[in-house]
């Protein structure tokens, strides 16, 4: 059971399980679930295996050998990308971080049903 501190419209709340809600698997409210793709391909990232060609491809390299995360860097840039070794723990915000560090070659779309 994990909660993290949400500020939103002026206020602060506490929210339990904040990543069902970010996945759509809570079942209510609506949202879909997303995924990350890539754009050139339109391949879905499906798999850290998948994730790391793609990186590869763009000079990314696996960084430091950590028991919690998976991490990667380029060396022309400062930029780390750190996501967790359990796919099934991967969110839409390692997502969005991978979007912002390779700028239009990733995309967040919501999946297909």
């Amino acid at each position: 059971m994990s909660s993290v501190w949400v500020f939103k419209d002026g206020l602060v709340r506490r929210v339990e399980n904040p990543g069902q809600d970010e996945e759509g698997s809570s079942g209510g409210g609506g949202q879909r679930r997303k995924v990350l793709v890539h754009v050139p391909s339109g391949e879905v990232v499906t798999s850290y295996e998948v994730l790391e060609r793609r990186l590869r491809e763009l000079g990314w390299e696996r960084y430091v050998n950590d028991p919690c995360l998976l991490l990667f860097h380029q060396r022309s840039t400062v930029h780390l990308i750190s996501v967790p070794r359990d796919f099934a723990r991967f969110r839409l915000v390692h997502m969005y971080d991978i979007v912002v560090k390779t700028r239009s070659v990733f995309e967040v779309r919501d999946a297909a049903n």
